[in-house]
């Protein structure tokens, strides 16, 4: 009879506890769900395959003999960052025709090849522009490709993954959509009336 009276106890008891047990534990809180690092697109494995042939016909034209220094400019011309402290920039036949001749606008097929070098002259990176018609017109066009001294496209860690140097790279667009005006081209005017307006800053910058 004890053991039916104990047994008939706990019964009543559980549910209690079990009350007690919950609204001590309180709401379960969400699990953190990191989403996969998505994978490659096809865009930017586009890009890598046009990079690619980028620096091959670079290497084939052979152009630090066959292609013209930035007008003005000579080897090793302090630089700025992201580029290095010592530059030396190699121009196409299209794009270095735009320079002399104030042509307003780069023409497609232009490629621009800036060497990046440190203080002892040694080279760290190479980036390059390429105006490729259809290519992004938002950005008048232009390719972007940064390699190691070798030739590989360089990567970085961006959204949890790796991602190459090449196409529409956020970094080359920010920073030369400030010269938005000039095609995107900081070092020369690409116009006239682009090149008075900056001489009429500097005069005004002279104390």
């Amino acid at each position: 009879m004890k053991k039916i009276y104990f047994y008939l106890s706990l019964l009543l008891l559980l549910p209690m506890i079990t009350f007690f047990y919950i609204g001590c534990k309180g709401p379960e809180k969400e699990t953190d769900v990191t989403e996969a690092p998505p994978e490659v697109t096809e865009e930017e494995h586009d890009a890598a395959k046009i990079a690619d042939k980028l620096w091959e016909k670079m290497q084939t034209q052979n152009y630090r003999n066959n292609w013209k220094m930035w007008p003005g400019k000579g080897s090793f011309y302090p630089g700025t960052e992201p580029h290095g402290t010592l530059l030396t920039t190699y121009m196409n036949e299209p794009a270095y025709n735009a320079i002399a001749n104030k042509m307003e606008q780069m023409p497609y097929g232009s490629i621009i090849t800036k060497e990046n070098y440190t203080e002892n002259r040694s080279l760290s990176d190479i980036t390059v522009m390429q105006k490729i018609e259809g290519f992004n017109p938002d950005a008048n066009d232009w390719f972007w490709a940064r390699y190691s001294p070798g030739g590989e496209i360089i990567i970085q860690e961006k959204y949890g993954r790796t991602v190459k140097l090449a196409g529409k790279v956020d970094g080359c667009i920010d920073c030369h959509s400030k010269q938005i005006s000039n095609d995107y081209i900081f070092t020369s005017p690409l116009s006239e009336e682009i090149q008075e307006t900056r001489e009429s800053k500097s005069e005004e910058e002279i104390p």
